[in-house]
Parts: structure tokens; C-alpha cells; sequence
């Protein structure tokens, strides 16, 4: 009876160091979503800083910031998605926000990092999208909107990019 009780936890402690071996080769599953929210000029953007606080409302981390903070809001994405806190990054950008957005994601491009939505709104300058970005939208002004009022006249359709509806 005790060769039986001996090859039993033989046995147990195989099957323990076998699992914790396992465990420890298989990549830590990645967190959730992020977005991020690049403001225009002078965080002259209205509206987009209450979108991404409803965002938030929604369950999606969401970084609200000035264009210029583009370069800090780059390392820190791509520290987060490296540590595996972030599976999934989302760019939104107004104006001199939409150039940043492009610029951040080809900072995440040349870190190997996936972005997978980026949206600018009435950038200042033509968008070359990088090839790392999944899904690209570029909202400009309709008829009767302007660079400022477009926000407010496609919350709808930017919620639905986001949230991926």
C-alpha cells in the first residue's frame, strides 16, 4: 500500500511541474482596449473630449490629450500593449489631433505594435495610413458643417467605429 501512496504523489508532483511549465510557455493573455483622444489646437476641439469620457461610460480606458503630448502618449501605448495590459489600441484625432494620431500610430508601427482604429477628424494635413493600423476612418465636414461643428454631427458614427458596432 505505500508503493501505491508513493507512486501517487510521484504521479501528482509530475503533473504539477508539468502544469506550471505550461503555464509559464504560454503568453500572458492581453488586456483590454485603450483610447486614445488627440485634441486639435489649443485642445480646440468641441465635443471630443466629452466623447471620450462617454467612451469611458462605455468601459473603454480612454486617454483624453492635447496633440502636442503625442510623442509621451506613444511610449506609454506602447509599454502598456508590451506588458500585456493592452490588447487593443484606438486613435481618435481632430485637426492637428489627426496628424498626431497618424504620427502615433507609426511610432506603435516602428515598436512592432498593431493599432486597431484609427479616425481622424479634418486633419490639417493628407493621412498616409501605416500599414500596422487594422481599420482607418477620415471624417471631413458635410455640407453645412465646419471643422468644428462636424464633431458634434458624427458622435454617432464615431461611437460605432470605437465600439466596434
Amino acid at each position: 500500500m505505500s508503493f501505491r501512496w508513493v507512486a501517487f504523489a510521484l504521479a501528482l508532483f509530475a503533473s504539477a511541474l508539468s502544469w506550471t511549465a505550461e503555464s509559464q510557455a504560454r503568453p500572458h493573455p492581453r488586456g483590454g482596449t485603450h483610447l486614445y483622444v488627440l485634441l486639435g489646437l489649443g485642445n480646440n476641439s468641441p465635443g471630443l473630449a466629452e466623447f471620450g469620457y462617454r467612451m469611458q461610460q462605455y468601459g473603454i480606458p480612454t486617454t483624453v490629450a492635447n496633440h502636442g503630448d503625442e510623442p509621451s502618449l506613444a511610449r506609454q501605448a506602447i509599454e502598456a500593449y508590451k506588458s500585456g495590459q493592452v490588447g487593443s489600441i484606438k486613435i481618435v484625432g481632430h485637426s492637428l489631433g489627426g496628424d498626431a494620431a497618424i504620427d502615433m500610430a507609426s511610432e506603435l508601427a516602428h515598436a512592432g505594435v498593431p493599432v486597431q482604429l484609427v479616425i481622424t477628424l479634418d486633419p490639417v494635413s493628407r493621412p498616409g495610413v501605416p500599414s500596422n493600423v487594422r481599420r482607418f476612418a477620415n471624417f471631413v465636414p458635410r455640407p453645412g458643417e465646419d471643422h468644428f461643428t462636424m464633431i458634434a454631427g458624427r458622435r454617432r458614427e464615431l461611437a460605432a467605429y470605437v465600439l466596434g458596432r
